[in-house]
């Protein structure tokens, strides 16, 4: 069983300091997993930290959920993890061999591959074998090894814990700008331009249309939303557009006063506010009337 190694340039063979460790799937690096990446490396450790994550969300590949949408895509997953402050990030392929091991196996592994010599958890935190589970020697794993064994506490944001969960369900509802208060920046998309309809620039609101084909990322509730494209603010409907009989979800936007071509180009769209229902207006003209109120309220935003 093999751990795939990165450091800030890339894929390496080995880690070769001795290292502070923390485990999780740490979907979307949220402020909580931030909080908890910075006890890793004080000023006075002479330990590279390092947080151990997975390829997968075990409770998808055990059946406890339905469906694997993430709150951030790979390279994305990685960066925030750098940028959080990690030295070495290892990523474990989560497989059937990997959900048998116990936690008291994993850590083994961590102590031996990965030159562990700390083990910091979250305060929720829990990984190993439910069936065969031997979390609770963890403790006395640590003394018969000599590595530390901490806890994190939670952070809190109007009194509750940020969690993922907490943040799918923001999401669910359309709410992203609490999203982003929990994830400490703004809710995103990156996908291709694609060409498409060409019925924007028909009413003088042409857009961009973002291929979703390749983002594991959940989607914020359908709806017209304020969004920003690197530093230029636009409206972006996601979602069907029923008013020309269009059924399938996409997401399209339109950048306020841009006259450049984004055709081809790989761009991120932040979700900002929500601004809208999508709603079936019984002419384009209709339409064009409410694309300026929505034109309007992005302006303020």
């Amino acid at each position: 069983m093999t751990f795939q190694l990165y450091d800030i340039n890339g894929p390496i063979d080995t880690i070769p300091e001795e290292t502070a460790v923390t485990v999780g799937v740490f979907d979307g690096v949220h402020r909580g997993h931030q909080q908890l990446l910075s006890h890793l490396s004080p000023s006075t450790s002479h330990l590279s930290p390092l947080a151990v994550t997975l390829t997968a969300h075990p409770s998808f590949v055990l059946g406890r959920r339905d469906s694997e949408y993430w709150l951030d895509d790979p390279e994305e997953h990685l960066r925030l993890l750098f940028e959080a402050g990690m030295k070495y990030v290892a990523v474990l392929p989560f497989t059937a061999e990997v959900a048998q091991m116990t936690a008291c196996q994993m850590a083994r592994l961590m102590y031996n591959q990965l030159n562990m010599r700390s083990l910091l958890l979250g305060y929720d935190s829990r990984f190993g074998s439910k069936q065969n589970d031997d979390f609770d020697r963890l403790t006395q794993l640590a003394t018969e090894l000599g590595f530390e064994y901490l806890h994190g506490e939670p952070f809190l944001l109007d009194g509750d814990p940020v969690s993922s969960s907490r943040i799918r369900s923001s999401l669910a509802d359309g709410r992203v700008d609490d999203t982003a208060a929990l994830l400490g920046r703004p809710y995103s998309i990156t996908g291709k331009v694609l060409h498409g309809r060409g019925v924007g620039h028909t009413i003088g609101f042409p857009t961009a249309n973002i291929d979703l084909s390749t983002t594991r990322k959940m989607l914020p509730r359908e709806g017209v939303y304020a969004v920003r494209v690197s530093n230029h603010i636009g409206m972006a409907n996601l979602g069907p557009v029923p008013t020309f009989g269009v059924d399938n979800p996409a997401l399209e936007v339109h950048l306020i006063d841009y006259n450049g071509n984004l055709y081809g180009q790989t761009v991120t769209v932040e979700f900002i506010r929500r601004l809208r229902d999508i709603v079936r207006f019984s002419s384009s003209e209709a339409l064009e009337e409410q694309l300026q109120k929505d034109l309007k309220a992005c302006r303020q935003t």
